[in-house]
C-alpha cells in the first residue's frame, strides 16, 4: 500500500521530516523526493472517458462498490487467476486503504491477534490498534533477506489469532512469495481458522516472474486487496478493492455505509470502462513493469557498483537499503540526506528496522541518477 506512512510516535517521527521538506521547499530549495511509493508513470489515457462520463457522475454508488465495476473486477480476476469470483466477493474502497480499514474494523469488532511479518508497512499497525486489536509481530531475517520464517508463523498461530497480513510483493523489501508457499498459507489459513488478508497492490510489478495470487487459491478465509494507485499510477483517484468471502463483504459494505457511504462515483465509473478493455489493460500492465523493471536495473547496478548493501527488490517499486556504518540509525540518515543533499527517504524505523531505508524506484531516470549520486557520498 501507500500514502503517507504512519507509526507509533518516536522522539522524531516521520511527520518531522515531511514538515521539514516542505520548508525547503517553500524556500525554492529543490528537493528529490524518494518517500513515497507512488509510480511516476503516465496513467491510461482516461481524458475523453472522463469527458465522456463525468455527467453520470452527481450521485452515490451503492456501498461495497457500483455493481458493474465490481462485475467487471470479478470477470478479470477470475481470467487471470483461472478462478470462479462473482460480484458478491468483490468490495471497492476509497482506496486501498479503506479496505484494508474496513476489513480490520469488521474482523476485530471481537478483538483478537493479528500477526504481521516485520518490515512492513507501517499503516497496518495503526490500522490493527485502531480496530482494537493486538499485534504479534514476526522478525525475518536480514541475512535470509527479510523471507518469513513459515515454520515460526505455524508456531506462533493461536486461538486468539484472527488475522495474519501478508504484502507480496513486498513494501518495503521487494520480496515476493512463491506459488508453493502461497498454496502452503492459504491451506494454513483453512486449518488453523484465521483469516489471511493479502496485500497484493503492487501485482504488476513482479520482475522475476514469481508473484502468485491467492486468488489462485481462493477460498472463505482469503481475503485480497489490490489498488488503483501502484497498477494505474492514480494515486489521487482513491478507488481500491478487495475479493473475500461474501458474508463478510456484506458487513464490510454495512460498515462503509456508515463510514463514507459509498466509493467516489466518478473514479468507479472511469475505472469500470477501462477494466473492460481487457487487451488495453494486459498492454498497459506490461509497458509500466517494463518501465520499472528497468529503473529497478539502473539502480542495484548503482548500488553493486558503489559496493552499497541493499535487498534485492523481487518486485514493487522500492527498495530497501543499508544505511551507511557511520550512522546510529535510519532516521538520523534521512535527516542527514535531507539538510545536506536536499534528497528525502523513508527511514527505516517506520517499517520496524533501524539499519536500512526505503527508496523509490519508479521516478524519471534524471531523478534517480542525481539522487543515488548524493546519496553514494556518504559510503565512500
Amino acid at each position: 500500500m501507500g500514502g503517507y506512512p504512519s507509526s507509533k510516535p518516536m522522539k522524531k517521527s516521520l511527520g518531522d521530516l515531511f514538515l521539514r521538506e516542505k520548508t525547503l521547499k517553500e524556500r525554492g530549495e529543490k528537493v528529490l523526493g524518494f518517500t513515497l511509493t507512488s509510480p511516476a508513470f503516465p496513467p491510461p489515457p482516461i481524458r475523453e472517458k472522463i469527458l465522456n462520463f463525468y455527467k453520470f457522475s452527481f450521485s452515490y454508488s451503492p456501498a461495497g462498490g457500483d455493481l458493474g465495476l465490481r462485475e467487471v473486477l470479478a470477470n478479470f480476476y477470475s481470467k487471470k487467476w483461472q478462478v470462479d469470483l462473482k460480484k458478491e466477493n468483490v468490495f471497492v474502497g476509497n482506496g486501498g486503504k479503506e479496505v484494508l480499514f474496513i476489513l480490520l474494523q469488521v474482523l476485530l469488532k471481537k478483538k483478537g491477534e493479528v500477526i504481521l511479518f516485520s518490515p512492513y508497512w507501517p499503516s497496518y499497525v495503526g490500522m490493527v490498534k485502531m480496530a482494537g486489536g493486538k499485534l504479534k509481530i514476526l522478525k525475518t531475517s536480514e541475512k535470509h533477506g527479510f523471507y518469513p520464517d513459515l515454520k515460526e508463523l505455524e508456531r506462533k498461530i493461536s486461538s486468539k489469532t484472527r488475522a495474519l497480513i501478508l504484502n507480496s510483493p513486498c513494501n518495503p523489501t521487494g520480496r515476493v512469495l512463491r506459488q508453493k508457499e502461497v498454496e502452503y498459507l492459504a491451506d494454513l489459513s483453512q486449518k488453523r481458522n484465521f483469516i489471511l488478508i493479502s496485500d497484493e497492490v503492487y501485482e504488476i510489478y513482479d520482475f522475476e516472474n514469481l508473484y502468485c495470487s491467492f486468488l489462485k487459491f481462493f477460498h472463505k478465509n482469503i481475503f485480497c486487496v489490490f489498488s488503483a494507485s501502484k497498477i494505474f499510477s492514480l494515486c489521487g483517484w482513491r478507488l481500491g478493492w478487495g475479493f473475500g468471502d461474501e458474508k463478510l463483504i456484506e458487513e464490510m459494505k454495512s460498515y462503509q455505509n456508515d463510514l463514507s457511504t459509498s466509493p467516489h462515483t466518478l473514479s468507479q465509473i472511469l475505472m469500470r470502462e477501462i477494466f473492460r478493455e481487457e487487451k488495453k489493460v494486459l498492454r498497459y500492465f506490461s509497458k509500466n513493469k517494463k518501465l520499472a523493471q528497468e529503473r529497478r536495473d539502473f539502480v542495484i547496478n548503482f548500488l553493486k557498483e558503489k559496493k552499497i548493501d541493499f535487498i534485492f527488490p523481487e518486485g514493487g517499486i522500492a527498495i530497501f537499503i543499508k544505511i551507511p556504518s557511520k550512522f546510529k540509525n535510519a532516521f538520523s540518515f534521512s535527516e542527514t540526506l535531507l539538510e545536506k543533499e536536499k534528497v528525502s527517504v523513508a527511514p527505516g524505523e517506520i517499517f520496524g528496522h533501524k539499519k536500512y531505508f526505503r527508496m523509490n524506484l519508479a521516478l524519471p531516470f534524471e531523478d534517480l541518477k542525481e539522487g543515488l549520486k548524493r546519496i553514494a557520498r556518504y559510503y565512500s
